[in-house]
């Protein structure tokens, strides 16, 4: 049986000891009662003189309700400073790892922070990149173009010296010619 329901027992019993006793008053007290009744309505309230045994056992019974009520108190607050102190550990536990997430959270922010300033700058190297592959690729097309105009334009010389060749040829030709008819004739 805990502590409480001891308590809640002595109580009762208490009580019914007390009811005991108030059917066994006498007309005198009874008498008593009544004029402290009238009393009462005089805002003063006085208590009825009982026996000295029924005084001390009801003493005694209280005095033991109050020791019995103290214990229950002092329990009680043992358990609540054991309870106090198990909350402060985990609360000291829990605000050491707010800390450290915390302090986590810092430090992924600060590699955030660097790979978005890393990744940046590769951006930007890339456009710069980029942009110098763009003109060198324009630069080719152009060179490319220069050259088949120079193949077209070498192709063209070719053919124009080769038929200069053709034509300084047969006039060589054409003037031997007539001295090699001329022999044949003869």
């Amino acid at each position: 049986m805990g502590n409480l329901d001891r308590f809640y027992s002595e109580i009762a019993e208490n009580a019914d000891v007390s009811e005991r006793h108030h059917g066994e008053r006498s007309q005198s007290e009874r008498h008593h009662s009544e004029r402290n009744d009238s009393e009462r309505n005089d805002g003063i309230l006085r208590f009825p003189a009982g026996s000295p045994a029924a005084s001390t056992k009801g003493c005694s019974a209280a005095l033991n309700l109050v020791y019995q009520a103290a214990e229950v108190i002092k329990d009680i607050e043992s358990q609540a400073t054991e309870v106090e102190k198990t909350s402060y550990q985990k609360l000291q536990i829990a605000q050491k790892r707010i800390e450290e997430l915390e302090t986590e959270l810092r430090s992924a922010q600060h590699c955030i922070n660097e790979a978005r300033a890393k990744l940046k700058e590769s951006n930007e190297i890339a456009k710069a990149e980029r942009s110098r592959l763009d003109i060198a690729e324009k630069r080719m097309c152009e060179l490319e173009m220069r050259a088949r105009t120079a193949e077209g334009q070498a192709r063209e010389n070719a053919n124009s010296v080769a038929r200069i060749e053709e034509a300084i040829r047969t006039q060589i030709l054409s003037r031997r010619m007539p001295t090699n008819k001329m022999t044949l004739t003869a």
